[in-house]
């Protein structure tokens, strides 16, 4: 078992690791194991298709129950790349006083120090409940890692319900946030030349009809005040979002194609899966009436 270092030291080791999500985060994450190997403390890693990423499950206590007390932090260990503009080196933690400066000392190695070294300091002896530390990879790239252990992690070993995720937040807790949930819809057509439209299909004339219908439904949702309502009095209700729309190659073309890409914020508590398939319906009802 590695020396404990000070959340200082220990931040200033994970900064000095480039692990941007463009790379693998393997080093990061093997750093993270050798500190935290000790008697009593249960690593598993949950490996990429490729067995490039990894994500961590860092396990000490009692074993989990029905009821699945305990504790897990979250947290991610990919950055963003550094980029251009930087007054220090960005893999080397700079102290100027009131802050820290380094690729990733907010998002989010900041808060992987401090929980690592939380875990790190507690003896597993004394707790009534299991502690986890669930470790990510590429959540820059779209909860990448995140996706792969809730698709690949069995459920016949589940970690405690309550977690604490240290994304920064602009530094403010928050306990609560909308789910978001992404859908595309195509709507095909036949592809022809303009001078002969007759011979062809226009995607996009009924994807006009799909997106004023999609409009309507955002409106109804709007009227629909769902649960948890009280903590988003600018917004109580589900939100419906018609965020891009592509069609067509060059105006002489009649279009055989037309994709729009919407998202839908549920409230806390509320299942996505019912305002999917009322999108469903009502992009279908609109392209029947389109024919």
């Amino acid at each position: 078992m590695p020396k404990i270092l000070n959340d200082l030291d220990l931040l200033a080791r994970l900064v000095a690791i480039d692990s941007t999500s463009a790379i693998t985060n393997l080093p990061i994450a093997e750093f993270l194991c050798e500190y935290l190997e000790r008697q009593g403390v249960r690593i598993d890693r949950n490996l990429s298709e490729k067995k490039d990423k990894v994500n961590l499950v860092v396990r000490m206590g009692p074993e989990i129950g029905k009821d699945r007390r305990g504790l897990v932090l979250s947290a991610h260990m990919d950055t963003v790349p550094a980029g251009r503009g930087w007054t220090s080196e960005p893999f080397s933690l700079t102290d100027r006083g009131d802050r820290l400066f380094g690729r990733g000392t907010a998002d989010m190695k900041g808060f992987l120090a401090l929980a690592v070294n939380a875990f790190a300091r507690t003896d597993p002896d004394g707790l009534d409940a299991p502690l986890a530390l669930l470790l990510t990879y590429d959540e820059e790239l779209g909860l990448l890692g995140a996706k792969r252990f809730a698709e690949t992690w069995p459920e016949t070993d589940p970690l405690p319900k309550n977690t604490v995720v240290g994304e920064p937040t602009s530094l403010q807790v928050v306990r609560m946030h909308k789910g978001h949930t992404q859908l595309r819809v195509t709507v095909h057509g036949v592809n022809a030349h303009s001078g002969y439209p007759h011979r062809g299909v226009n995607a996009i004339e009924p994807a006009g009809q799909v997106i004023n219908a999609l409009s309507g439904l955002r409106r109804e949702l709007e009227k629909e005040p769902p649960v948890q309502k009280e903590y988003y009095p600018e917004t109580p209700f589900v939100t419906l979002n018609l965020g891009t729309i592509t069609g067509g190659i060059a105006v002489n073309v009649v279009p055989d194609r037309c994709t729009v890409e919407l998202g839908l914020r549920t409230l806390p508590g509320v299942e996505s899966a019912p305002y999917v398939e009322r999108v469903r319906k009502t992009v279908e009802e609109a392209i029947q009436e389109s024919r």
